[in-house]
């Protein structure tokens, strides 16, 4: 077990951390070095990467064809539900009842099937990329680089509030454009 282990431990010490580290370097330099060049404010910094993160989610979407997968499931389970139905004709009860138990089975099968393909597509397409950029973030704006933990700091109020964070503030600019990009998604004429 021990050998298991150190074995693991190179794999990752050796390779995925340097990976990772290699990959938020040239993330900084792609993305933050540009805008902090252009004298943009870290919290405008975060929200610009919160929009791209998101239409990459978007494009992600698009690209593992998440809508057509959706409609294709639902339309063949309503056929077979449709078909289920018929059993109904079927004067035989115990018949009927097998019949019926049999179909329901299946029916439940695919669906469970259909329901953790999809939940596994949301999990690449929204959390991943939120995760990964989120760590990278507070690699990136870390106490250190902002001198506190926020971002945007508010006037002493009564709700105790001192300011956004970057996690705060990427999230909201990230869902409020989910929102956003979701209502567009919906007034698009289907193809």
């Amino acid at each position: 077990m021990a050998e298991w282990n150190n074995l693991l431990d190179k794999i990752y010490y050796g390779t995925v951390v340097p990976l990772f580290a290699l990959g938020g370097r040239i993330l900084y330099f792609i993305f933050i070095q540009p805008m902090a060049r252009l004298d943009f404010p870290v919290w405008l910094q975060v929200c610009v990467l919160a929009v791209l993160i998101a239409l990459c989610s978007f494009a992600l979407r698009h690209i593992l064809c998440v809508d057509e997968k959706t409609r294709c499931f639902n339309a063949q389970f309503t056929k077979k539900r449709e078909q289920q139905q018929t059993l109904q004709l079927i004067t035989d009860k115990y018949s009927r009842e097998a019949l019926y138990r049999i179909t329901d089975e299946d029916l439940n099968a695919q669906y469970n099937h259909f329901l953790a393909h999809h939940y596994a597509r949301y999990v690449i397409i929204y959390m991943l990329p939120i995760f990964l950029t989120l760590a990278w973030l507070n690699q990136v704006y870390s106490a250190a680089v902002l001198g506190n933990l926020f971002v945007i700091t508010i006037p002493a109020n009564d709700f105790g509030i001192q300011g956004l964070s970057v996690t705060f503030l990427f999230l909201l600019t990230y869902v409020i454009c989910l929102i956003i990009g979701f209502r567009l998604l919906k007034k698009r004429p289907l193809a």
